[in-house]
């Protein structure tokens, strides 16, 4: 097993920066492309069929392992500085795919100690959103009886393993891999790494395959702990990776850390309305330049938004895609359309959730 690469300044965990040039990132770090014949096995997932699931680390191990019915797990979080959002959404209903196709175990972790050295927020604030979290989570089709939900500040196993694996660690081995950062970030790390192990504690049944899905950005931390676990002689953690998606404003990915920019699942319909109209278009400069050369959708935020989250019938995708690009159709008629489908599902969605809230107080509550 070789040491993680050195940072590149193109993939940071904590930045909300889009890598300008993703296919990079899977030479210089090695990532698996997905198989056409995953793809065709995965294809009742449209996170798999659409490609929006792009790469893996080591994904075939662990699916030899569910065939073979041995135990797998699948491991997951949420830092909990505020509501699902739509990327939160992707993860989740991956997780979700994967528990339901292989009945995997899924370990979810709220991550409140990563929540307070990065956001400033206090454990009790965390634990409150956490609420929210669990109740999308729940709401989106993930099975409370056979996952493990945790909060970071309440697993001493999370933390022992953290106090553990820091024997193995340096400063100058963090930096090469993150860059120069806060050591509170540094420990955030090592927190992580923890929690990634967790489902190959004793008490959970020893070593297995365990699978991370994961956004680009978040290669470093598998890299650094499948190194790790390589050195405490544990399985090494597969992952998935999904590609980024844009905000509302197409200059980042989408993130909490810019509101204005972003769709929360629990937000208000008329504001979700009112933000989605404003998002970035591949207009014309005219009505009359679009319906002569058609619309610049390879650059349309709107329409990415809603073929990954909301439109999942591929004709109708494509049928819209040539009425933009032989202008048939304007940016404002086409974003109506879109809105009222995205806001039909986001109705449905917060009743779900409103219906899970109980549920998801009581899985927080048992650890305080």
């Amino acid at each position: 097993m070789t040491s993680p690469k050195s940072f590149s300044p193109e993939i940071d965990p904590w930045s909300s920066d889009l890598p300008a040039d993703q296919a990079k990132l899977f030479k210089e770090f090695g990532l698996e492309e997905i198989s056409p014949a995953m793809r065709k096995r995965f294809e009742s997932s449209h996170l798999f069929r659409k490609r929006i699931v792009l790469a893996h680390r080591d994904l075939i191990p662990w699916i030899k392992a569910a065939d073979e019915k041995k135990p797998v797990a699948i491991m997951s979080g949420i830092k909990p500085s505020g509501e699902f959002h739509l990327g939160s959404k992707q993860t989740a209903e991956e997780i979700v795919f994967f528990q339901q196709a292989f009945g995997a175990k899924v370990y979810y972790c709220i991550a409140d100690l990563e929540a307070q050295v990065d956001n400033g927020l206090t454990l009790e604030e965390s634990r409150q959103n956490a609420i929210g979290n669990v109740a999308d989570l729940l709401a989106l089709g993930l099975d409370a009886d056979n996952a493990y939900i945790y909060r970071q500040s309440r697993e001493p196993r999370v933390t022992s393993t953290a106090y553990r694996l820091s024997r193995r660690v340096t400063p100058k081995m963090l930096e090469a891999i993150y860059g120069e950062k806060p050591i509170s970030l540094y420990m955030a790390v090592l927190v992580q790494m923890g929690d990634i192990m967790l489902p190959q504690a004793e008490d959970f049944g020893g070593p297995k395959h365990v699978l991370v899905p994961v956004g680009l950005d978040q290669d470093p931390h598998i890299r650094l702990c499948r190194d790790l676990a390589f050195k405490e002689k544990l399985v090494l953690p597969s992952a998935t990776y999904h590609k980024f998606i844009k905000n509302l404003k197409g200059e980042a990915k989408m993130s909490k850390r810019d509101p204005d920019a972003m769709i929360w699942l629990s937000e208000d319909l008329d504001s979700v309305r009112r933000k989605f109209m404003r998002a970035l278009t591949g207009g014309r400069a005219t009505a009359e330049e679009q319906r002569r050369i058609g619309g610049d959708i390879a650059n349309c935020v709107a329409y990415d938004i809603f073929g990954t989250h909301f439109e999942h019938d591929e004709k109708k995708l494509a049928k819209r895609y040539d009425d933009c690009t032989s202008g048939k159709i304007l940016c404002g008629e086409c974003k109506t359309q879109m809105a009222e489908q995205m806001l039909d599902w986001l109705k449905k969605h917060q009743e779900k959730r409103a219906r899970f809230m109980k549920k998801a107080e009581s899985i927080i509550a048992k650890q305080d």
